[in-house]
């Protein structure tokens, strides 16, 4: 009877140690995530670019609330609609009531991030019931630098890891439940409807899933709905735009490869969540060994292949931050999963939670140095791009940017050319750049506006093509410079 006793006592006092274990981690991660909220709040607040691929974007929601077409294959105009619409499909209902903005893009971003951060929580909580490794996976994800930096921009991607790890909780929490999956494959159908990249990794993790836990009717019932939800839209789309839609999403897209940035991100990946990786492995070796198929294992190595893969592509020219998304997403699982397997050795628990938290700690301490400072840079420059803003919307003749197509869409003119896709395309040689060359040399565009930030002075030679520039070197003259941005007037002939 007393060793009962005192086994229970003992029972009693690692749980109490490992939950204060997870409130030291939870306590991390709220103030990450608070700090990632104040950023975007600054961010919504802003009322201009902070990143290329924002003016493309509100370009297209305004498109779409015009009833213009997204996919067209005619040039001019040319630009490219790198992404499935749903986004800019969101955006546009608010532009009758706010006008032309980017706040509402940002809104939803920062909202999607804190959708993600629940849907962890909730994935990881049906994965091991375990409410205390679920909260451990959700700060973790609060503190990815990475979601961090892209949370207060007005992008695709924060709403697509949204909707696709609410997919994944759906099909984690409702796997014994035909709608449960169903409603799983909705939603990892509209992630992929908001970026097509999406296609890949929670798929993977919620079929194995399926397949190795509840057996293979279920899994192939989330296939079959997932593949009509994706296929048959995608089929009207692509009859739609007479193929249009192929070459935007999928052409335009299979970019240059340079392994700079893989090596890169690697280096930071592994210096900067060292405890996650590593718990991470031991959990890939040890959840097969000891809990066999049926355990969180089946989800979380298939997430983790799947996010490898997507963020192999950061290989392409023009990536960014947001091809790790999945990567990171997949590594907080693991985290949490290998907590709560170590759930029959309080202490070593205690541990393991104890590191995930110092890996908050460590993530967050990224996002403060090195991804905080390129918003708050471009925050920085409100009164220079007030001028630069005005002149935008006062000039009378047609505008060229990179940059500043953000501001193309504020002003309600025209995108007329997207300087990185088609440089891409022509780099590929899957566009002739001849006819719009002898457009700009003949002063068709008369005023090119260049952004050259200093931390990248070497951007406008990814932008725009050797040519473009020794035209607008040899036919265009500097008018002005404003916040990292060069604007240039035609002055030849």
């Amino acid at each position: 009877m007393e060793q009962s006793k005192r086994r229970s006592l003992l029972g009693w006092i690692g749980l109490l140690l490992v939950a204060a274990a997870t409130l030291v981690a939870l306590a991390l991660g709220i103030r990450a995530l608070a700090l990632l909220v104040g950023q975007s709040v600054e961010a919504i607040n802003y009322p201009y670019q902070l990143n290329y691929g924002e003016g493309p974007l509100l370009d297209q929601s305004l498109r779409i609330a015009r009833g213009a077409a997204l996919y067209s294959l005619d040039v001019p105009p040319y630009t490219i609609t790198n992404y499935p619409p749903l986004f800019a499909a969101l955006q546009a209902p608010w532009q009758e009531t706010y006008g032309i903005a980017f706040f509402y893009g940002r809104i939803i971003s920062l909202a999607s991030v804190i959708v993600s951060v629940l849907a962890m929580t909730g994935l990881v909580r049906a994965l091991t019931k375990s409410w205390l490794a679920g909260l451990v996976s959700g700060a973790l994800l609060a503190a990815v630098p990475y979601l961090f930096h892209w949370s207060a921009l007005a992008r695709v991607d924060n709403l697509a890891l949204a909707l696709s790890l609410a997919g994944l909780f759906c099909v984690a929490q409702g796997r014994d439940n035909r709608w449960g999956v169903f409603l799983g494959a909705l939603l990892i159908a509209l992630s992929a409807a908001t970026r097509q990249s999406y296609l890949l990794a929670a798929p993977l993790a919620a079929f194995v899933f399926l397949l190795m836990t509840v057996g293979a009717y279920r899994a192939f019932y989330f296939v079959v709905w997932l593949g009509l939800l994706i296929l048959l839209p995608f089929a009207v789309a692509l009859v739609w735009t007479e193929g249009g839609i192929w070459f935007h999403l999928v052409t335009a897209n299979t970019n240059a490869l340079s392994s700079v940035s893989i090596e890169k991100y690697a280096a930071e990946i592994a210096l900067t969540m060292p405890v996650l990786l590593g718990m991470g492995l031991l959990f890939l070796l040890f959840g097969w060994i000891r809990k066999g198929p049926r355990s969180a294992w089946a989800l979380a190595a298939p997430y983790v292949v799947g996010g490898i893969v997507s963020a192999l592509t950061i290989a392409k020219v023009g990536s960014d931050v947001n091809y790790l998304f999945e990567l990171c997403a997949a590594l907080c699982v693991l985290g949490g999963v290998f907590s709560a397997a170590l759930g029959r050795i309080p202490v070593l628990r205690v541990v393991a939670v104890l590191g995930l938290a110092f890996q908050v700690v460590t993530m967050q301490t990224l996002s403060e140095l090195t991804y905080a400072p390129i918003i708050a840079e471009r925050l920085a420059q409100r009164a220079e791009m007030d001028v630069l803003a005005a002149l935008v919307r006062d000039e009378t003749g047609v505008i060229l940017a990179d940059d500043a197509m953000g501001l193309l869409a504020l002003s309600n003119r025209p995108v007329l050319f997207q300087p990185f896709e088609f440089t891409q395309l022509e780099s590929d040689g899957v566009w002739d750049e001849s006819d719009f060359v002898a457009r700009l040399e003949r002063g068709a565009y008369p005023v090119v506006i260049l952004h050259t930030p200093y931390r990248n002075p070497r951007l406008r030679f990814e932008r725009w093509t050797p040519e473009m520039l020794r035209i607008i070197n040899d036919n265009f003259r500097v008018a002005a410079q404003y916040a990292e941005h060069t604007v240039y007037r035609y002055a030849a002939g």
